[in-house]
Protein backbone atom coordinates (compact mmCIF):
# COMPACT_ATOMS: atom_id res chain seq x y z
CA UNK A 1 0.00 0.00 0.00
CA UNK A 2 1.09 3.56 -0.69
CA UNK A 3 1.61 5.59 2.49
CA UNK A 4 0.11 9.09 2.51
CA UNK A 5 -0.81 11.56 5.22
CA UNK A 6 -4.25 12.04 3.70
CA UNK A 7 -6.43 12.34 0.63
CA UNK A 8 -8.03 15.48 -0.82
CA UNK A 9 -11.05 13.85 -2.46
CA UNK A 10 -12.83 16.04 -5.02
CA UNK A 11 -16.19 14.72 -6.25
CA UNK A 12 -17.10 15.66 -9.80
CA UNK A 13 -19.09 14.14 -12.68
CA UNK A 14 -18.94 13.61 -16.45
CA UNK A 15 -21.53 16.34 -16.96
CA UNK A 16 -19.28 19.07 -15.55
CA UNK A 17 -15.86 17.42 -15.77
CA UNK A 18 -14.35 19.70 -18.43
CA UNK A 19 -15.93 22.90 -17.08
CA UNK A 20 -15.14 22.32 -13.41
CA UNK A 21 -11.62 20.95 -13.82
CA UNK A 22 -10.70 23.74 -16.22
CA UNK A 23 -11.86 26.46 -13.82
CA UNK A 24 -11.38 24.92 -10.38
CA UNK A 25 -8.75 22.19 -10.62
CA UNK A 26 -6.10 22.45 -7.93
CA UNK A 27 -2.71 23.48 -9.36
CA UNK A 28 -0.93 20.58 -7.66
CA UNK A 29 -1.54 16.83 -7.51
CA UNK A 30 0.01 16.61 -4.05
CA UNK A 31 0.14 18.97 -1.06
CA UNK A 32 2.94 17.69 1.10
CA UNK A 33 2.03 14.04 1.53
CA UNK A 34 -1.69 14.65 0.88
CA UNK A 35 -2.76 13.20 -2.46
CA UNK A 36 -5.38 14.97 -4.62
CA UNK A 37 -7.90 12.54 -6.16
CA UNK A 38 -10.81 13.49 -8.45
CA UNK A 39 -13.73 11.04 -8.58
CA UNK A 40 -16.38 10.37 -11.25
CA UNK A 41 -18.86 7.52 -11.71
CA UNK A 42 -19.36 5.22 -14.69
CA UNK A 43 -22.04 2.52 -14.49
CA UNK A 44 -20.59 0.77 -17.52
CA UNK A 45 -17.06 0.38 -16.20
CA UNK A 46 -15.82 -3.22 -16.61
CA UNK A 47 -14.24 -3.28 -13.12
CA UNK A 48 -15.02 -1.86 -9.68
CA UNK A 49 -12.77 1.14 -10.18
CA UNK A 50 -9.75 2.44 -12.04
CA UNK A 51 -7.23 5.06 -11.02
CA UNK A 52 -5.49 6.90 -13.85
CA UNK A 53 -3.12 9.54 -12.56
CA UNK A 54 -5.25 11.35 -10.00
CA UNK A 55 -8.63 10.61 -11.65
CA UNK A 56 -10.56 7.75 -10.06
CA UNK A 57 -13.50 6.29 -11.98
CA UNK A 58 -15.90 4.15 -9.96
CA UNK A 59 -18.50 1.71 -11.22
CA UNK A 60 -21.58 3.53 -9.95
CA UNK A 61 -24.16 6.11 -10.94
CA UNK A 62 -22.78 9.56 -11.79
CA UNK A 63 -25.83 11.54 -10.65
CA UNK A 64 -26.24 14.21 -7.99
CA UNK A 65 -28.90 11.98 -6.42
CA UNK A 66 -26.35 9.14 -5.96
CA UNK A 67 -23.58 11.34 -4.56
CA UNK A 68 -23.39 9.54 -1.19
CA UNK A 69 -22.87 6.19 -2.95
CA UNK A 70 -20.09 7.64 -5.10
CA UNK A 71 -18.39 9.22 -2.08
CA UNK A 72 -18.41 6.14 0.14
CA UNK A 73 -17.38 3.76 -2.64
CA UNK A 74 -14.49 6.15 -3.35
CA UNK A 75 -13.50 5.98 0.32
CA UNK A 76 -13.70 2.18 0.25
CA UNK A 77 -11.37 1.88 -2.75
CA UNK A 78 -8.98 4.60 -1.59
CA UNK A 79 -8.40 2.67 1.63
CA UNK A 80 -7.56 -0.38 -0.50
CA UNK A 81 -4.90 1.60 -2.35
CA UNK A 82 -3.49 3.92 0.30
CA UNK A 83 -2.31 3.60 3.88
CA UNK A 84 -3.82 6.88 5.14
CA UNK A 85 -2.30 8.44 8.26
CA UNK A 86 -4.77 11.27 9.05
CA UNK A 87 -7.96 11.14 7.01
CA UNK A 88 -9.82 12.56 4.02
CA UNK A 89 -10.72 16.13 3.06
CA UNK A 90 -13.85 15.77 0.92
CA UNK A 91 -14.52 18.65 -1.47
CA UNK A 92 -16.93 19.64 -4.19
CA UNK A 93 -15.62 20.53 -7.63
CA UNK A 94 -16.59 24.22 -7.62
CA UNK A 95 -14.30 25.56 -4.90
CA UNK A 96 -11.45 28.03 -5.29
CA UNK A 97 -8.83 27.19 -2.66
CA UNK A 98 -6.48 29.47 -0.82
CA UNK A 99 -3.52 27.10 -1.18
CA UNK A 100 -1.56 28.62 1.70
CA UNK A 101 -4.45 28.08 4.11
CA UNK A 102 -5.15 24.65 2.62
CA UNK A 103 -1.57 23.59 3.30
CA UNK A 104 -1.75 25.02 6.83
CA UNK A 105 -4.90 23.01 7.51
CA UNK A 106 -3.34 19.81 6.18
CA UNK A 107 -0.23 20.30 8.33
CA UNK A 108 -2.12 21.19 11.52
CA UNK A 109 -2.97 18.60 14.21
CA UNK A 110 -6.57 17.47 13.79
CA UNK A 111 -7.67 18.46 17.28
CA UNK A 112 -10.34 20.74 18.73
CA UNK A 113 -10.64 22.70 21.95
CA UNK A 114 -14.10 23.43 23.37
CA UNK A 115 -14.52 24.72 26.95
CA UNK A 116 -10.95 23.66 27.75
CA UNK A 117 -11.66 20.15 26.49
CA UNK A 118 -9.22 18.92 23.85
CA UNK A 119 -10.12 16.03 21.56
CA UNK A 120 -9.37 14.45 18.21
CA UNK A 121 -11.42 15.76 15.28
CA UNK A 122 -13.34 13.02 13.47
CA UNK A 123 -15.79 15.16 11.51
CA UNK A 124 -15.18 18.84 10.68
CA UNK A 125 -16.94 21.40 8.52
CA UNK A 126 -19.44 24.22 8.58
CA UNK A 127 -23.03 24.04 9.83
CA UNK A 128 -26.10 26.26 10.03
CA UNK A 129 -25.94 26.94 13.79
CA UNK A 130 -22.20 27.32 14.26
CA UNK A 131 -22.18 24.62 16.96
CA UNK A 132 -21.03 21.04 17.19
CA UNK A 133 -23.72 18.37 16.89
CA UNK A 134 -23.52 17.21 20.49
CA UNK A 135 -24.25 20.74 21.70
CA UNK A 136 -27.79 20.37 20.35
CA UNK A 137 -30.74 18.58 21.90
CA UNK A 138 -31.29 15.61 19.60
CA UNK A 139 -33.83 13.85 21.81
CA UNK A 140 -36.82 15.73 20.43
CA UNK A 141 -35.66 14.88 16.88
CA UNK A 142 -34.77 11.23 17.49
CA UNK A 143 -36.53 8.78 15.17
CA UNK A 144 -38.49 11.60 13.53
CA UNK A 145 -38.46 12.76 9.94
CA UNK A 146 -39.24 15.81 7.85
CA UNK A 147 -39.64 16.52 4.15
CA UNK A 148 -37.06 18.10 1.88
CA UNK A 149 -38.04 19.05 -1.67
CA UNK A 150 -34.50 19.91 -2.72
CA UNK A 151 -34.21 17.15 -5.31
CA UNK A 152 -37.75 17.62 -6.58
CA UNK A 153 -36.88 21.23 -7.48
CA UNK A 154 -33.40 20.31 -8.70
CA UNK A 155 -34.64 17.73 -11.19
CA UNK A 156 -37.48 19.98 -12.29
CA UNK A 157 -34.70 22.33 -13.44
CA UNK A 158 -32.55 19.48 -14.82
CA UNK A 159 -34.97 17.05 -16.56
CA UNK A 160 -32.26 16.05 -19.04
CA UNK A 161 -30.55 14.07 -16.28
CA UNK A 162 -33.32 11.45 -16.38
CA UNK A 163 -32.25 10.56 -19.93
CA UNK A 164 -28.57 10.22 -19.08
CA UNK A 165 -27.80 6.47 -18.82
CA UNK A 166 -24.87 7.18 -16.50
CA UNK A 167 -27.32 8.63 -13.97
CA UNK A 168 -29.67 5.61 -13.84
CA UNK A 169 -32.69 7.74 -12.89
CA UNK A 170 -35.23 6.68 -15.51
CA UNK A 171 -37.28 4.46 -13.19
CA UNK A 172 -36.93 6.59 -10.05
CA UNK A 173 -39.78 8.82 -8.92
CA UNK A 174 -37.83 11.48 -6.99
CA UNK A 175 -41.00 12.69 -5.23
CA UNK A 176 -41.24 9.39 -3.31
CA UNK A 177 -37.95 10.01 -1.49
CA UNK A 178 -38.46 13.41 0.14
CA UNK A 179 -38.57 12.27 3.77
CA UNK A 180 -35.31 12.51 5.72
CA UNK A 181 -34.34 12.08 9.39
CA UNK A 182 -34.98 15.27 11.35
CA UNK A 183 -32.00 17.08 12.86
CA UNK A 184 -31.61 20.43 14.65
CA UNK A 185 -28.71 21.44 12.39
CA UNK A 186 -27.90 21.44 8.67
CA UNK A 187 -24.33 20.55 7.79
CA UNK A 188 -23.06 22.28 4.66
CA UNK A 189 -21.42 19.93 2.19
CA UNK A 190 -18.96 21.87 -0.02
CA UNK A 191 -16.00 20.78 2.09
CA UNK A 192 -15.77 18.34 5.02
CA UNK A 193 -12.95 16.59 6.86
CA UNK A 194 -13.28 12.94 7.97
CA UNK A 195 -10.85 11.05 10.18
CA UNK A 196 -9.98 7.45 9.36
CA UNK A 197 -12.43 6.41 12.08
CA UNK A 198 -15.29 8.30 10.44
CA UNK A 199 -14.41 6.99 6.98
CA UNK A 200 -14.49 3.40 8.22
CA UNK A 201 -17.89 3.98 9.87
CA UNK A 202 -19.31 5.38 6.62
CA UNK A 203 -17.91 2.44 4.62
CA UNK A 204 -19.21 -0.19 7.06
CA UNK A 205 -22.65 1.44 7.25
CA UNK A 206 -23.07 1.59 3.48
CA UNK A 207 -21.73 -1.95 3.09
CA UNK A 208 -24.49 -3.09 5.45
CA UNK A 209 -27.21 -1.60 3.23
CA UNK A 210 -25.44 -2.71 0.02
CA UNK A 211 -24.91 0.93 -1.02
CA UNK A 212 -28.62 1.25 -1.71
CA UNK A 213 -29.40 4.96 -1.39
CA UNK A 214 -33.14 4.16 -1.64
CA UNK A 215 -32.97 2.09 1.54
CA UNK A 216 -35.94 2.81 3.82
CA UNK A 217 -35.14 3.43 7.48
CA UNK A 218 -37.82 1.96 9.75
CA UNK A 219 -36.77 3.97 12.81
CA UNK A 220 -37.24 7.37 11.23
CA UNK A 221 -39.76 6.33 8.56
CA UNK A 222 -37.60 8.05 5.97
CA UNK A 223 -34.95 7.71 3.26
CA UNK A 224 -31.75 8.93 4.91
CA UNK A 225 -29.33 8.26 2.05
CA UNK A 226 -30.52 10.33 -0.90
CA UNK A 227 -28.99 13.61 0.26
CA UNK A 228 -25.27 13.19 0.83
CA UNK A 229 -24.49 15.77 3.52
CA UNK A 230 -27.64 14.96 5.53
CA UNK A 231 -26.87 11.24 5.27
CA UNK A 232 -23.27 11.67 6.43
CA UNK A 233 -24.39 13.61 9.51
CA UNK A 234 -27.09 10.99 10.25
CA UNK A 235 -24.71 8.03 9.96
CA UNK A 236 -21.88 9.56 11.97
CA UNK A 237 -24.02 11.09 14.72
CA UNK A 238 -25.76 7.81 15.49
CA UNK A 239 -22.37 6.11 15.61
CA UNK A 240 -21.22 8.52 18.33
CA UNK A 241 -19.20 10.86 16.11
CA UNK A 242 -19.46 14.55 16.91
CA UNK A 243 -19.37 17.23 14.24
CA UNK A 244 -17.02 20.15 14.93
CA UNK A 245 -17.99 23.47 13.37
CA UNK A 246 -15.32 25.65 11.77
CA UNK A 247 -16.11 29.11 10.39
CA UNK A 248 -13.07 29.13 8.14
CA UNK A 249 -13.61 26.00 6.06
CA UNK A 250 -15.22 27.99 3.24
CA UNK A 251 -17.25 31.05 2.39
CA UNK A 252 -19.74 31.69 -0.42
CA UNK A 253 -19.17 34.19 -3.20
CA UNK A 254 -22.46 35.87 -2.25
CA UNK A 255 -21.29 36.45 1.35
CA UNK A 256 -18.82 38.97 2.69
CA UNK A 257 -15.45 37.50 1.82
CA UNK A 258 -13.70 35.86 4.73
CA UNK A 259 -9.96 36.24 4.21
CA UNK A 260 -9.39 33.40 6.67
CA UNK A 261 -11.42 30.92 4.61
CA UNK A 262 -9.63 27.93 3.16
CA UNK A 263 -11.89 27.99 0.09
CA UNK A 264 -14.51 30.03 -1.72
CA UNK A 265 -17.65 28.16 -2.76
CA UNK A 266 -18.53 29.65 -6.12
CA UNK A 267 -22.03 28.12 -6.47
CA UNK A 268 -21.31 28.32 -10.18
CA UNK A 269 -23.25 26.32 -12.80
CA UNK A 270 -25.82 25.23 -10.21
Amino acid sequence: MIKVDGIILILTCHKYLDIRLTKFKLPKDDYGNWKVIYVIGDLFLDCDYKLEGNLMTIKCEDSYFHLLKKLVLALKYLYEIYDIKDGVLRSGDDLIFNEELLQSFLNAPKQYKINNNIGEIDFLGNCSTGKSLFEHDFKKYENKSSASLHFVYYYKDHPEDFDNPLHNLKDIDISKYTMHPSTPVFIHGPILYFSNKSCKILINHMNNINYNILHYDEKTKSYPYTTEDLAIAYILYYNGIDFIHCNNMYCNTDCSFNHNSMAIHTNMYR
